[in-house]
């Protein structure tokens, strides 16, 4: 028997007795969920997940059929309403197993305090068959999503599980990773992590959360005897290359010669190009001298995310000393993918010094200025801001240039490279005796962007007015506090949420009250039903790239509002001609977005669409957003599991083929051509 050792107080919880609705014309089995999109009751409580109808949604969790206990149950993962634990809770003793995982998940995702007595309540510590062993690991990870120290400890100190409890172990993982991600971690859990991770007979979906755990979990760094064991562990995870990563990235955390010793042996005959990019990342503590040498031949890998990471590496990381040598670095392979060029250029332009290298100083300079110039590419154009930001004196080249460029993504890498120079905490020791005259133009150039009405410009900018070491409080008037309000006014909502947020934050510093909430963006875009009576299980879209085509598969029955919107879009051509305009190594590809900077949207929002589904593999399709219930034409490929992700981003679909196609994007790479097969 696998017993769950509490010894904390367990709350009794009522339960509310309300009268469920008239059953609907459309008959569901009552034992049996069954999602049928095209039943009138299951589209009905889709739709009151959409529009948030919370009293709607509550009156049908006492229904007699099965789908729809589950999917008003399952409703509340996405609204996140306090307002339901209390009527969640008698779901969790539902004699229908489907329900009670959807009841113990919407809790965990509700995650206030309250969730977690009625979760620890709710394992079933009598299953000593292991029949329910899928709710019981949905119930750990609830658990870790909202529990306490106390819970994290009795979790951690559950050592009766068998190899062949593959979901509890799964679970435990899952449930010491979410709490490490909320920042309450514990000694003996770290250690329990450690050793599940190194455990080969482990199955590998615990393995996987245990090493993700050590990647990711805060406040915690591996000492050298964990470190040996996480190498050990790295070694044994020889054929997955998802643990390697992850670990790859626990190991970099700890500063210690076991650790290095393992990243040093295993980067040059990595096979995995995420993992290498990992490895790169993960040498960032050590001491320079000897990853430099280890760093700089991954700069000329074919791989342009190995390149780029390589390069990228020199930019955050490097060293005065060798700021002649980054640059010089382009000379030895004019092959170089464009993005590692401009990121060594960056490197140089970071580190060198215009006192006492001012001709190499002004050749990284010259040469940066005239790749923009001469470029084509308003990616490439976009990074040569930020590598000549580095250099705070470009601040007008770059506003004259940059805001003056056709091409949004320019105008935005403009705003957020003079952003940068504006935060430099030595924005007066840098600039002397001109600090007084280029605070004085950036505060214009602030104006500027804000009354500009476009997006990029702002949402990119507008943090600039807050900046506490230029306190621009001493510059501005009550006249030009209704210039701002002014410009805020002919944003267009719900398009420009992100530059109405960062703009309405800047006029609240102003007039010295709190920072404003998160504006409330009334539901404005139904599911289309319609379109999604075209949808069968073969249903497929093929995005054709410069790179090859991508093949795509869709759950319309875990997130139907954004399934039905990306067919919509890409059946009318939306898609066909934009861009992927964010391509982060190992994490994910971005595209969609109608200004190509990341920065645009159109006249409407759709809802965050939470199910049980988890970003645990590379592939899946996600909603980009800016937050709950701002998503819209953007998306995202993930090149790795990426459980960081779980909860907060619509799941809508996965890769079906192509993968190696998606691994090879770069920023500004089109949509050629996106079809649309529905049978």
């Amino acid at each position: 028997m696998r017993i769950f050792n509490v010894l904390w107080v367990l709350i009794v919880c009522g339960t509310i007795a309300c009268t469920p609705p008239d059953p609907d014309k459309d008959k569901i089995k009552p034992g049996k969920v069954n999602l049928d999109l095209n039943n009138k009751l299951v589209q009905r409580l889709h739709d009151f997940r959409d529009r948030h109808q919370t009293d709607s949604l509550l009156h049908y969790l006492q229904h007699k059929d099965a789908t729809i206990r589950y999917l008003a149950a399952l409703a509340f993962a996405s609204t996140r309403d306090s307002a339901a634990i209390q009527p969640l809770v008698p779901l969790l003793g539902d004699p229908v197993e489907e329900v009670r995982i959807a009841a113990a998940f919407s809790l965990g995702q509700i995650g206030t305090g309250p969730c977690e007595a009625v979760l620890v309540k709710a394992f079933d510590a009598t299953d000593s068959l292991s029949l329910h062993q899928h709710f019981n690991a949905v119930v750990l990870e609830a658990i870790g999503k909202c529990g306490s120290i106390a819970s994290l400890k009795n979790i951690a100190a559950v050592t009766t599980y068998k190899l062949t409890d593959t979901l509890l172990l799964e679970g435990q993982c899952r449930a010491i990773y979410r709490f490490g991600v909320r920042g309450i971690v514990e000694p003996a859990a770290t250690s329990q992590m450690v050793a599940y991770v190194s455990n080969e007979r482990m199955p590998e979906p615990a393995r996987l959360m245990a090493a993700h755990y050590l990647a990711r979990a805060k406040n915690i760094v591996p000492d050298s005897a964990q470190a040996i064991q996480i190498s050990v562990a790295f070694v044994r995870a020889s054929r997955n290359p998802d643990i390697r990563m992850a670990l790859a990235k626990a190991l970099g955390r700890s500063a210690t010669k076991p650790a290095f010793g393992m990243l040093s042996k295993v980067i040059n005959d990595e096979k995995d190009w995420r993992v290498t990019c990992e490895l790169i990342n993960a040498l960032a503590k050590f001491d320079y001298d000897t990853v430099r040498s280890i760093v700089t031949p991954l700069i000329g890998d074919p791989n342009p995310h190995i390149s780029r990471t390589a390069a990228d590496f020199f930019v955050l990381n490097g060293q005065a000393k060798d700021a002649d040598w980054y640059w010089r670095l382009t000379q030895d392979n004019a092959a170089l993918p464009i993005f590692a060029q401009i990121a060594l250029f960056r490197a140089s332009n970071k580190f060198l010094s215009g006192k006492f290298e001012p001709q190499s100083k002004d050749f990284v300079n010259y040469r940066l200025k005239d790749m923009f110039q001469q470029s084509k590419s308003p990616y490439d154009r976009a990074a040569c801001l930020g590598a000549l930001g580095e250099f705070g004196w470009n601040y007008r080249w770059i506003h004259d240039k940059g805001f003056n460029d056709p091409h949004p993504a320019v105008k935005t890498a403009a705003a957020e490279t003079l952003l940068a120079i504006m935060q430099r905490p030595d924005f007066y020791g840098f600039f002397g005796e001109g600090s007084k005259g280029v605070r004085r133009e950036m505060y214009a150039y602030l104006r500027e962007a804000a009354a500009s009405a476009d997006a990029g410009l702002i949402a990119g900018m507008s943090e600039g007015f807050t900046s506490s070491i230029l306190n621009f409080k001493t510059l501005r008037d009550s006249a030009r506090v209704v210039d701002l309000k002014n410009n805020l006014s002919k944003l267009k909502m719900p398009r420009d949420v992100e530059a109405y947020m960062a703009l309405d934050k800047a006029i609240a510093y102003f007039e010295e009250r709190p920072e404003p909430a998160k504006p409330v963006i009334p539901w404005n875009h139904p599911i289309n039903w319609e379109r999604l009576k075209l949808v069968t299980q073969t249903t497929q879209v093929t995005i054709l790239t410069p790179k090859g085509s991508i093949v795509l598969e869709f759950f319309p029955h875990v997130a139907p509002g954004s399934v039905a919107n990306f067919l919509e879009l890409a059946s009318t051509g939306y898609y066909t001609g934009k861009n992927f305009h964010r391509i982060v190594p190992n994490f994910v590809a971005q595209g969609g977005c109608p200004r190509g900077d990341g920065y645009g949207a159109e006249d409407y929002t759709l809802r965050t669409e939470i199910g049980l589904q988890s970003y645990d593999q590379a592939g899946y399709i996600g909603m980009a957003s800016a937050g709950a219930d701002t998503e819209g034409t953007q998306f995202f490929f993930t090149h790795s599991p990426t459980p960081h992700l779980d909860g907060r981003y619509t799941i809508f679909g996965k890769v079906k083929s192509g993968m190696d196609v998606v691994d090879q994007l770069q920023p500004g790479d089109v949509m050629e051509e996106v079809t649309v097969k529905y049978q």
